[in-house]
């Protein structure tokens, strides 16, 4: 598993523990200009074998080529089978079986499989950690700039010429044909956890990618609502008691504490139940969200390539016709 961490201590020790745990055999992980306990966190994980740790200090916010190159460490000096590049507050779980075993079952001729985002909601803060607080999954939202909208990444096969897409979202390399339709994993996704994280995150990460001149329109978004007003952008985020029964009642909202359960020892993955049917009929329709989204990226890239190759066309032929005309 790669990881890009930076002042990540509430949720980073619990990450790579479940992790590892679930089936990853290690963790190469790249700190970014952290000031809490994070850098701390990785190097006793780096002590006890389990991770290598990169650090980067610039003030930019190079995601892309960082964990590109982490992956390719990966298959060049760690001999990955599989490679899982991972932000700290994505849980990838396996829909049904285990990471291994999914792997094992992935066709030879396809080099990347998909895992949905499924989003957990902010909640009342508390002392207790996380996962204790954040147990309330909602629908996804098919608005980009939601940060919950529907979205997806892929796990690949070790490549040691891999290209990283921005976000984690693809992986682009010879024998990296996406598995597109199916989607065996899910990413248990905790984005906002409290006020002052909310805070740094989207602040730190809009300054540092804009000097890569990239940042995405969900950090835009959050970043512009929360200059303009913070105390109403943290309301419209939180969900309360009152609005948890409305969304409950509504079927927008439910209730998922199968993180909180794994992470208090109170399940392991040998034991786990298998989805509901209700939970299977959650879990299609939000795959059917994040598919239509994808098609419609994917359409909106193609005109967007074909009005660039139409440009360069016509570019070409007002030169030809300037040098018809030029006098010899």
């Amino acid at each position: 598993m790669t990881l890009m961490a930076r002042d990540v201590a509430d949720i980073v020790d619990d990450h790579i523990r479940y992790h590892l745990e679930a089936g990853v055999d290690f963790v190469i992980a790249t700190d970014h200009r952290s000031v809490d306990e994070t850098a701390e966190i990785l190097r006793r994980y780096e002590r006890e074998g389990h991770l290598r740790l990169l650090h980067e200090t610039g003030e930019a916010y190079w995601q892309t080529d960082w964990v590109t190159r982490m992956a390719r460490l990966a298959a060049s000096e760690h001999g990955a089978d599989w490679v899982v590049n991972s932000d700290v507050d994505e849980f990838w779980w396996p829909h049904r079986d285990t990471m291994r075993e999914i792997l094992q079952e992935v066709p030879s001729r396809y080099g990347a499989v998909r895992a949905i985002w499924r989003h957990f909601v902010l909640r009342p803060e508390t002392p207790a950690p996380f996962f204790e607080r954040l147990t309330v999954r909602r629908r996804p939202s098919l608005d980009v700039a939601d940060p919950f909208c529907a979205n997806a990444k892929v796990i690949h096969r070790g490549d040691p010429d891999v290209r990283i897409a921005s976000g984690n979202h693809d992986a682009y390399g010879r024998d990296l044909r996406l598995l597109r339709e199916w989607v065996p994993f899910e990413l248990l996704h905790f984005p906002i956890r409290g006020r002052e994280q909310m805070r740094r995150k989207y602040q730190t990460a809009s300054r540092a990618l804009a000097d890569v001149r990239l940042v995405p329109s969900h950090l835009a978004a959050m970043e512009s609502r929360l200059h303009a007003d913070e105390e109403a952008a943290y309301r419209d985020l939180l969900v309360d008691d009152a609005a948890l029964r409305r969304g409950l009642a509504e079927e927008e909202l439910m209730i998922d504490t199968r993180l909180r359960d794994r992470l208090r020892g109170a399940t392991r993955v040998a034991d786990r139940a298998s989805p509901s049917l209700a939970d299977e009929a959650a879990f299609a329709a939000e795959v059917d969200a994040m598919l239509s989204l994808d098609s419609a990226r994917r359409l909106a890239a193609r005109v967007e390539s074909f009005e660039g190759r139409l440009l360069t066309l016509e570019a070409a032929r007002a030169r030809l016709r300037r040098r018809r005309r030029a006098p010899v």
